[in-house]
């Protein structure tokens, strides 16, 4: 019996540095494990990423695995849509929806290590808070390990930390930046929970540093931890199981 196809779910439109990630993970994905044949789609154009996966007609059975940091339960909308606009293209075909990666604790020392390389780049003397950055604010369980991950980095580093999202109001990481400097913080620096850069992220950056932050740091990109939280996510739905909650990954 032939194993489902892997699609990877990428939470942007198909833009270049994205479409580039997405590649590097999904080849990262079919070089340990070359049995299982892996796609992309992104859930920014459910259209175009229903019409490319409908066309493979050798294809009977597929599992969408969402590359979202910020939910840990709930689909993302953008997923059912692709999967909605997917299944009525092809009807006949079986589709299976794999658990978001969401929010862990492992990710902090995936940002910590893009912010370290973003300071010594930017020449950055000092750091007196830091924002953590997301795309948006996640489903419920998902916005309540975000808070614990915001502690958790608070502990470790010994500095005030703040959450900030792209979804606008008190939460944007502008003004995030801004209250932060009205409470006198002067060297802030903003840690992406981003998996991929796009134009949303861009905007982000430039919000950020236009309210007078120092660094923002790269998005999480091409890592291995991603493909391995992926794999674990396509083999729970291919095998019709419930993974292990990311909040217990160190």
């Amino acid at each position: 019996m032939t194993a489902p196809v892997l699609v990877l779910v990428m939470p942007s439109t198909p833009e270049g540095p994205a479409t580039i990630t997405a590649h590097r993970i999904r080849q990262r994905l079919a070089k340990i494990h070359p049995h299982i044949e892996t796609a992309i789609a992104f859930s920014g154009n459910a259209d175009e990423g229903a019409a490319r996966l409908a066309a493979k007609q050798e294809w009977t059975e597929l599992v969408l695995v969402p590359m979202d940091l910020t939910h840990l339960h709930d689909l993302p909308e953008p997923v059912h849509e692709l999967s909605d606009r997917l299944a009525g293209a092809r009807p006949d075909l079986s589709i299976r929806l794999g658990r978001p990666l969401g929010p862990a604790p492992a990710l902090l020392g995936l940002v910590d290590t893009r912010l370290r390389l973003a300071t010594h780049r930017a020449h950055t003397q000092e750091i007196d808070a830091l924002v953590l950055s997301t795309p948006d604010a996640g489903d419920k369980r998902g916005a309540a390990m975000l808070s614990r991950l915001s502690r958790m980095w608070s502990q470790h580093h010994r500095l005030p930390v703040r959450l900030a999202n792209d979804a606008g109001g008190a939460g944007h990481v502008d003004e995030v930046v801004h209250t932060l400097r009205l409470e006198g913080r002067r060297h802030v620096a903003v840690g992406s929970m981003w998996v991929c850069e796009n134009t949303a992220w861009h905007e982000h950056v430039r919000c950020a540093m236009g309210a007078g932050t120092e660094v923002v740091s790269s998005p999480i990109g091409d890592d291995p931890l991603l493909a391995e939280w992926a794999f674990e996510r396509y083999c729970s739905a291919a095998m019709g199981l419930v993974a292990d909650d990311p909040g217990t990954e160190a």
